[in-house]
């Protein structure tokens, strides 16, 4: 680990791991940039939040940690002091930023086996499997010995009112019954013993052997062999827990066979109510077999049994409940840890319940046709009702309407047709927007309204996008508007474009983005940050209101008054959770212990701006506060006159969990794997992409610009290339090719062949080289090659080129990386107004028993 000070004394870190619980001498620390003129000593603090501070020297730009140092998981503040000796004390010279530091858990006390460890475990196992089997065997012939037995104490009782000495026979008979069905418990429990130890022994192997070869992050060949191994611990475990299941059915089916004898022999002859007492026992010896089992899987087996039922009524389409199902179930067979892995495609990604480590195995790259197609607003006045320009992109609206009116606001536009279309009107307020006053397109047979919060709308046919304010009669309004329309289609292609507004709105979150005819937009991962659950830093002074006194050891000391303690960033429309805890010195029970105002620097007030307020104190008095809000603006205020607040966490949905220190680490992606050819792109289905796991970069999607290829006027379309080698064929007349360009939507051989009146881009499904482009609006070949300068297509490649990246990237990037559960993955491109979903995958080491729970 590197830490490096620049002159203003901010610090660089290469990574934010300290190390791990109770490592020794065994991860170097390296200072650079201790360079301040007169000190002669360089020391870093390390504050644990729990009133321990530790504080190491590092004049000589090194130092390694010790157990002592790394004596807990997790984040801790760490701050680098230039000092200089002055008489008999050091003063102070220089220190820098609070910077923060994470150490992370250790793993367990158990050894991880080798491949011969292993190997000597499954002979072990395998001769405790023989020798339950044997016990097996031995508890099966004693139980046929107490059935045997338990028939003869039947036929005795039924003989019982012939003979007192027959009945003294039966009850001698139901002893010796007892006593064989006593034996046969007590080796059926021996023989369950045996077949525990052995599953026990199997899922320590197993588990070890899979984390084992998750930390060590060993060649893909013996990762292999490794599951190979672990395949056959499962099936061992399996069968040793089928020979237990066996052996608690025989002695159950004894139990009930003589608890029958019992009544039978109870109802001949009071003489043989020794035979009942008998049976009784022989009935609870058999029952304690069964209630001996391990509780872990009793219990595991007991909750699957609960929630059958409940489960029967639910279709698993839910992702979390699914993993709840499954977990329980593999607790059930005795394994406590899995591998789980995340395809999905995602700007960020939640870290799963249970999760530990994370390593990424690929990302790929996401390319779209980004478009804002408004490139002018109309300023107009009809009807009482005026647009005024605000700027180049504003208009302001108002007035009162003397009679129902339209008014543009944008040019008339062609749609295209089957095309979906966002348009957003960003009004200011919208009080006055709905039952007919508001944004109206009436053109072509596409009659929708818009009231401020967005549409998406599908061209019937090929009409005209003409959008005009229409109002009602009498109406006044007074508002501004920013509108926008966007081409989904052409963005996503069909049948991908976003369901809702709020959905496209998370991908580009900016109010405004310019007029923009089309163009490819790739979305290549620069950096991936991995960040707690909890949203929120509490101890930066950047989110301190004027509440706040000093912050010591994690804690914020108020000025007790009315005003903002903390300013939380939030989103707009996101539902989070905050808790936190405060205490004051004095009782009072009528004064504000605590508040949550919208807005920044929102000070206490009862009006709109109150989330939630709690009243009351105690002396010295902890309390635990939570709140669930939706927010509806940018920053939310805590205010309140407590003493104390400290522990705050932010975090995502409506379920409150204990406290974790904000984390934030951020992984950027070394420019020479950003460099390489077509880094980011996709077309269709196809994308390049980075394997972490391999060390290769594949590049499956190419790119040519149209204006430099050779085109002749086609007979059955209307422009035609051969110069085009090497594009991956369809073999389909009804598939379309893997293209994306910016100014033809992607059309199969069988839309385009002979429908030249269809406006798009194909090939030909079977022979190399050929691209055909429908387009009316041009004569003739040397027009259209002239309008194709600088129009680019991407397209599937159908030979991936693969290059070696292992000279690129040190051995453990992106692998085994300590994650928190309710945390987020996110992967961020060059630009946060565009958050686009990248495909990816990652690899979890997941503790199962905290699957679905709250950490």
């Amino acid at each position: 680990m590197t830490i490096t000070l620049n002159a203003d004394y901010d610090v660089t870190l290469s990574t934010a791991m300290l190390g791990y619980v109770g490592e020794t001498n065994a991860r170097p620390v390296s200072v650079e940039g201790l360079t301040v003129d007169g000190a002669d000593r360089y020391v870093m603090t390390i504050d644990y939040g729990d009133g321990v501070t530790y504080e190491v020297d590092i004049t000589g730009g090194q130092w390694t940690p010790t157990a002592d140092v790394l004596r807990s998981a997790q984040t801790v503040s760490c701050q680098i002091c230039a000092k200089k000796l002055s008489g008999q004390e050091y003063i102070l010279l220089k220190k820098s930023r609070i910077f923060r530091l994470r150490i992370g858990a250790a793993i367990g006390d158990n050894a991880v086996p080798s491949p011969d460890v292993a190997m000597d475990a499954l002979d072990r196992i395998d001769a405790i499997g023989r020798q339950t089997h044997a016990d097996m065997q031995t508890a099966v012939t004693a139980a046929e010995t107490a059935t045997t037995a338990a028939e003869n104490a039947k036929k005795s009782a039924t003989n019982a009112e012939k003979s007192a000495d027959t009945a003294t026979q039966a009850a001698s008979r139901a002893e010796t019954a007892q006593a064989s069905a006593e034996t046969s418990a007590t080796q059926a429990d021996t023989a369950r013993q045996g077949a525990e130890t052995a599953r026990t022994e199997t899922v320590t192997a197993q588990n070890a052997a899979k984390i084992s070869a998750a930390q060590a992050s060993v060649s893909a060949q013996q990762t292999t062999a490794d599951k190979t191994i672990t395949a056959g611990y499962a099936k061992t475990a399996k069968t040793n827990a089928d020979s237990t299941a066996a052996d608690r059915q025989a002695v159950q089916t004894l139990a009930e066979q003589v608890t029958a004898d019992k009544a039978t022999v109870a109802d001949h002859a009071a003489k043989v109510a020794e035979n009942r007492t008998a049976a009784e026992t022989a009935a609870q010896t058999a029952q304690a077999v069964a209630d001996s089992l391990p509780d872990d899987y009793v219990t595991a087996v007991g909750k699957i049994a609960e929630n059958t039922a409940e489960i029967a009524n639910v279709k698993l389409t839910d992702k979390e409940l699914k993993r709840r199902v499954d977990a329980l179930y593999s607790i059930g067979q005795g394994i406590t840890h899995r591998f789980e892995t995340d395809t999905d495609t995602a700007y960020a990604k939640t870290v799963p319940t249970g999760a530990k480590l994370m390593s990424v195995k690929n990302i790929g790259g996401r390319s779209i046709v980004w478009n804002q197609l408004i490139s002018q607003i109309v300023e107009k006045t009809s009807n009482g009702i005026a647009t005024t320009k605000i700027d180049s992109k504003s208009l302001h609206i108002s007035g009162t309407s003397s009679a129902v009116c339209f008014i543009p606001i944008s040019p008339v536009q062609t749609g295209i047709s089957n095309h979906k279309y966002l348009f957003h009107s960003h009004a200011s307020d919208t009080t006055a927007l709905s039952s007919g006053t508001g944004f109206y397109n009436d053109n072509g047979g596409n009659r929708w309204h818009e009231y401020g919060k967005g549409i998406i709308f599908t061209m019937d046919g090929n009409g005209t996008i003409a959008i005009a304010f229409r109002v009602n009669s009498n109406i006044t309004v007074d508002f501004s508007i920013t509108p926008q329309i966007y081409d989904l289609t052409a963005m996503f292609g069909s049948g991908n474009e976003p369901a809702s507004v709020e959905e496209f709105e998370k991908m580009f979150p900016a109010d405004y983005y310019p007029y923009n005819a089309g163009e490819i937009v790739s979305a290549g991962t620069e950096s991936i940050v991995e960040q707690g659950k909890n949203l929120f830093d509490y101890t930066d002074k950047t989110y301190h209101g004027a509440n706040v006194s000093k912050v010591e050891n994690g804690v914020i000391y108020t000025k007790q008054l009315l005003t903002t303690i903390l300013n939380i960033p939030t989103i707009v429309g996101n539902k989070y959770t905050l808790s936190l805890k405060t205490k004051s010195i004095s009782t009072s029970q009528g004064i504000l212990r605590w508040s949550l105002q919208k807005g920044k620097n929102t000070a206490y007030a009862d009006d709109s701006s109150l989330i939630k307020k709690v009243v009351g104190t105690v002396a010295n008095t902890e309390y635990q506060e939570t709140v669930t809000f939706t927010a509806t603006t940018d920053f939310v205020s805590l205010c309140g006159l407590t003493t104390m607040v400290y522990d705050v966490q932010l975090e995502n949905g409506d379920t409150a969990t204990n406290y974790s220190p904000f984390y934030q680490t951020e992984h950027t992606i070394p420019e020479a794997i950003r460099n390489l050819p077509g880094y980011g792109w996709s077309a269709g289905t196809a994308r390049n992409y980075v394997d972490y796991e391999n060390k290769k970069y594949y590049q499956c999607v190419g790119s040519v610009d149209l204006g430099t290829l050779t085109w002749t006027a086609g007979e059955s379309v209307s422009f035609k290339t051969h110069h085009l080698a090497g594009q991956k064929l369809t073999k389909s007349y009804s598939i379309a090719p893997n293209f994306i360009c910016p100014k033809y939507s992607t059309k199969t051989q069988n839309e385009s062949w002979g429908k030249t009146s269809i406006t798009g881009i194909s090939a030909t499904s079977n022979v190399n080289g050929y691209i055909y482009v429908n387009d009316t609006s041009y004569t003739d070949a040397t027009a259209f090659k002239q309008a194709m300068q600088g129009v680019i297509l991407y397209y599937e490649l159908a030979n991936p080129i693969v290059t070696d990246i292992s000279t690129m990237l040190t051995d453990d990037f992106l692998r085994n990386l300590t994650v928190e559960a309710g945390g987020s993955i996110t992967f961020k491109g060059g630009n946060d107004d565009y958050r686009i979903p990248v495909p990816s995958e990652e690899e979890y080491i997941v503790k199962l028993s905290e699957v679905g729970g709250t950490t």
